[in-house]
């Protein structure tokens, strides 16, 4: 039985006065809105739903993902949970009809997933998911990609991120948002050694390269 992903929205989470003005202004601006998250149980895919859930921009916020979230926070009647199999296109467009905008917070990474594994993750179920949003409708697509992202990179983890952000482009939504972070910071419920070496180096190179490496993963869901 999948463990419960815990996402609490409290005191803590810091909106800004920028942030607050243009959700609300986007809410009175295009009100009855509806958003989807993918892979909402990772580290950036939860400070989305925190971000999403607390802005109330949104009628409804859909989750999709296949371990169930215990949601504490604001607006909750507005959050609606659903599983999902990435493999089935088919219910995955008549799932994401009715939504606006999409964000998609999926991915793997091949130390914890094997080669094969995390391209079908990354890359196949990112895209079947893309393709399925854009048939049903979506007008908004924003998605977590990577820094160094390029489809004719050497490096299998920044190969697969270019190529799915070059396809994503070519689908044709009337907007699409890319955004392409450093090594994310956060209190990561796996391991990730060679992730927590840089995090650790972070403070020195950051002042001879300054926001260019490391970024919270809370600052992802901000931007999102």
């Amino acid at each position: 039985m999948s463990t419960a992903v815990k996402i609490i929205v409290d005191n803590s989470l810091t909106l800004g006065e920028t942030f607050t003005k243009a959700a609300s202004e986007f809410k009175a601006r295009s009100p009855g809105q509806r958003a989807l998250v993918l892979g909402s149980t990772g580290e950036v895919g939860r400070e989305v739903v925190k971000h999403l859930m607390a802005s109330d921009a949104f009628d409804k916020v859909t989750v999709f993902a296949r371990r169930p979230i215990e949601y504490t926070g604001p607006h909750s009647e507005k959050l609606e949970q659903k599983s999902v199999d990435f493999e089935n296109t088919e219910q995955l467009e008549h799932d994401f009809a009715g939504h606006t905008h999409a964000f998609s917070c999926l991915g793997t990474t091949r130390t914890k997933s094997g080669k094969e594994q995390f391209y079908k993750i990354d890359h196949d179920y990112v895209l079947n998911a893309a393709k399925a949003c854009k048939t049903a409708g979506v007008g908004h697509y924003s998605i977590c990609s990577s820094t160094g992202a390029d489809k004719d990179s050497m490096f299998l983890y920044t190969k697969t991120k270019g190529e799915v952000d070059s396809e994503v482009q070519d689908m044709g939504f009337p907007r699409v948002s890319i955004f392409r972070p450093g090594v994310l910071v956060c209190n990561r419920e796996e391991s990730r050694p060679m992730e927590k070496l840089v995090v650790y180096a972070a403070p020195l190179l950051n002042f001879i390269m300054p926001n260019k490496l490391t970024v919270p993963t809370s600052t992802v869901g901000w931007a999102m």
